[in-house]
C-alpha cells in the first residue's frame, strides 16, 4: 500500500464515527474493458464538514462482469449545493479507490486471482429531499483503476439522515469498561468464481474502551474448503455509530493470525501460517439491558489469492 494513501482508513473511520447520513443505491454498470453490463450497489456514510462540502466513507460493488467481479472503499470529498430540510440538493465527489478484483489468470474461471489495487472514483450526484429526514439519489459513477478496466455506473436509492441519540439512551448501550462474549454462526465465501461456501463459527470478546470505540478478539473458523479448514484468531479495533435507539452501526479493521494452504486439493501441502488484514462493518441491536444481537460481514485480505467474505450472526451477553 502506497504510503500516501494510508489516510484513506483514517478519513473512513472519521467519517463513519460522526456520520450524519447514511444511504443505500443500486443500478446498472458498465465495464469498459470487457465491455458487459452489469449490476452496482452502493452503501454510504457521509458527514457535512459545512454548507458547501462533505466527506464521505462507501463500500462500492461493481457487480459481476465476465471474469471480473471487483468491489471496493473509498473516501470522496464533495462540494454541493446547500442541504435544504424539503428539496433537491446537487453535488460532485472525488476520491481515491481501493478495490478488490476477482479476475482470472489464464483465461478460465477455475485459474482465479484476487488482486486488490488503486484507482479512483468520480461521482455525480442528485438529491430529493422529503419529510422526516429521508431522501432519494441519483448518482452517477465513473471508476478508473489503471489498466484493470474502467466502469460506469447510474444508481438510485434512498438515504437517512441520521439523528443524534440523546446520552440517556446511549448509556444503555455498552459503556467504558463493559465486556462482551460472543457465540456467532454463519458463512464463509471464497472470493472465487464459484464462490466456494462452508460454515462458518466464532466466538468473540469485546471490551468497549469509549462509547464510540471498542476492541475485540475473536476465534474464527472458516469451514472447510476442498481440503482445508482454515481457522485462526482475530484482533480487531472497533468504532460505533448510534443509528437508532436499540442499534449501532459498527466498523472494525485489524489484523487476523490463522492457517492456511495455498493448494486447496494438495493433501501433501503442509498448512501455513499468515497474518493478513481483516475489515468489518456490522450492526447491533440490544433486545434487552444485557443481551445483545448483531450481523457482521467480514473481509479477508490475502496476498496469496484467497481471499473470503465471512458472514456472521451472533448473540452475547454484557458483563
Amino acid at each position: 500500500m502506497q504510503k500516501k494513501y494510508l489516510v484513506i482508513p483514517l478519513l473512513l473511520a472519521c467519517t463513519f464515527a460522526s456520520a450524519q447520513d447514511a444511504s443505500l443505491l443500486a443500478g446498472a454498470l458498465n465495464n469498459t474493458k470487457v465491455h458487459e453490463s452489469s449490476f452496482a450497489v452502493e452503501l454510504g456514510f457521509s458527514q457535512r464538514m459545512n454548507e458547501y462540502t462533505s466527506l464521505s466513507a462507501e463500500y462500492y460493488n461493481e457487480g459481476h462482469p465476465s471474469m471480473h467481479h471487483r468491489d471496493g472503499l473509498t473516501s470522496q470529498l464533495w462540494l454541493h449545493t446547500p442541504i435544504p430540510e424539503k428539496g433537491t440538493s446537487f453535488g460532485i465527489g472525488f476520491g481515491p479507490y481501493y478495490y478488490f478484483d476477482t479476475t482470472t489468470g489464464l483465461g478460465a474461471a477455475t485459474d482465479y486471482r484476487n488482486l486488490h489495487g488503486w484507482g479512483n472514483l468520480m461521482s455525480l450526484s442528485a438529491k430529493w429531499h422529503l419529510e422526516k429526514r429521508t431522501y432519494v439519489e441519483m448518482r452517477v459513477n465513473r471508476a478508473k483503476t489503471h489498466g484493470e478496466g474502467d466502469s460506469n455506473s447510474i444508481l438510485i436509492g434512498m438515504g437517512y439522515e441520521l439523528k443524534n441519540v440523546p446520552d440517556r439512551v446511549r448509556q444503555k448501550n455498552e459503556m467504558p469498561g463493559d465486556r462482551l462474549l460472543m457465540v456467532q454462526g454463519g458463512q464463509a465465501i471464497v472470493n472465487s468464481f464459484q464462490s466456494e461456501r462452508a460454515r462458518a463459527y466464532g466466538v468473540e470478546y469485546r471490551d468497549t474502551v469509549t462509547q464510540n470505540m471498542e476492541w475485540s478478539a475473536t476465534l474464527l473458523n472458516e469451514g472447510r474448503i476442498g481440503l482445508v479448514q482454515r481457522k485462526g484468531v482475530a484482533g480487531q479495533l472497533w468504532l460505533l455509530r448510534p443509528f437508532t435507539d436499540r442499534t449501532v452501526l459498527e466498523l472494525g479493521g485489524g489484523g487476523y493470525l490463522m492457517r492456511d494452504r495455498i493448494n486447496r486439493e494438495d493433501a501433501t501441502e503442509e498448512s501455513k501460517t499468515h497474518l493478513v488484514p481483516i475489515v468489518t462493518i456490522g450492526m447491533r441491536y440490544r433486545f434487552s439491558p444485557d443481551w445483545r444481537a448483531q450481523f457482521s460481514w467480514s473481509r479477508v485480505i490475502t496476498d496469496y489469492h484467497r481471499d473470503s467474505d465471512v458472514l456472521l450472526l451472533g448473540v452475547g451477553k454484557v458483563f
